[in-house]
């Protein structure tokens, strides 16, 4: 495994709109081991592959502990109403914003091997997922 370099603002790769995964082969376990080591070292809640320089739908999301949760092709739907927090961003340092998220929701996505799961989530990890979504949208919190 390997730490990659964090792409940050104002990066253009980061503004670009990153594409479903269709191979789940040995090449994307790798990014995925990568990112998650990345994710360690950098001690943040969550990165999406887009933020490495690969313009892919994947995501790796800190879940609590030592549990980190692999999302390939991730869709998110909130429940509820949404209400404003405050979120940082590994690709925009020192910055935080206030920002309207849904604290409960459900998200489906592919494993490594492409096995399409369910998971129900709140609080940071629900706010998580949107915001690595919004990564693979091409949308920055600032």
């Amino acid at each position: 495994m390997a730490v990659l370099g964090i792409l940050t603002s104002p990066d253009e790769i980061l503004g670009k709109v990153s594409k479903p995964v269709e191979a789940f082969d040995e090449r994307l376990h790798r990014l995925l081991d990568d990112m998650r080591e990345t994710l360690i070292k950098a001690g943040g809640a969550g990165l999406a592959a887009v933020q490495v320089g690969y313009l892919m739908r994947v995501c790796v999301i800190w879940m609590g502990g030592k549990e980190y949760t692999e999302m390939i092709n991730p869709e998110f739907k909130g429940i509820g109403n949404q209400r404003k927090g405050n979120e940082g961003c590994l690709s925009v340092p020192g910055v935080t914003v206030r920002m309207m998220r849904h604290r409960e929701g459900v998200v489906s996505f592919q494993d490594r091997y492409g096995n399409w799961t369910e998971l129900q989530l709140t609080n940071l990890q629900a706010v998580c997922v949107q915001h690595e979504i919004d990564h693979m949208q091409g949308v920055l919190i600032a």
